[in-house]
């Protein structure tokens, strides 16, 4: 890490605030990536690849993800819970908690993605069996 002043320097400064389970704490908590990066004043891109370069850190960053998911839905709902009843307020409450919602579903579909139901069509399968069915005739239909 000779030729990495600023990954040296990061990684100090994660140590002198907390550690990394301090970091993981924040980012489990809500707090976005961006803001935590402005912090340590360096990128966004810089912190995010310094944390997924180590595995053990990496396998962290991934539950604190999830355990964001849950911050970004319950801030959905104390979002609704407070909204006023002017039009203007009602709209943005509604797209701040549906930006939230959104967001926990790219962290944590299992628990909050939304559920499709999937549909196989075989069109071979439906073709054949139109063909293996007796067709109606005219005279059939007159005879009943």
């Amino acid at each position: 890490m000779a030729g990495q002043p600023m990954k040296r320097r990061l990684l100090a400064d994660i140590e002198k605030s907390g550690g990394i389970e301090k970091l993981i704490e924040r980012i489990a908590d809500g707090e976005t990536m961006t803001a935590i990066a402005k912090d340590y004043n360096v990128s966004r891109r810089m912190l995010s690849h310094t944390l997924n370069k180590n595995p053990e850190t990496k396998a962290l960053l991934e539950y604190a993800k999830r355990e964001r998911s849950h911050a970004y839905a319950e801030q959905a709902l104390d979002i609704v819970d407070r909204v006023e009843a002017s039009p203007n307020e009602i709209t943005k409450a509604r797209e701040q908690a549906n930006i939230r919602r959104w967001l926990a579903g790219c962290e944590n579909p299992e628990n909050y993605g939304q559920k499709q139901n999937a549909v196989t069509i075989n069109v071979g399968d439906l073709h054949l069996d139109a063909l293996t069915k007796k067709p109606i005739h005219a005279k059939t239909i007159e005879k009943k």
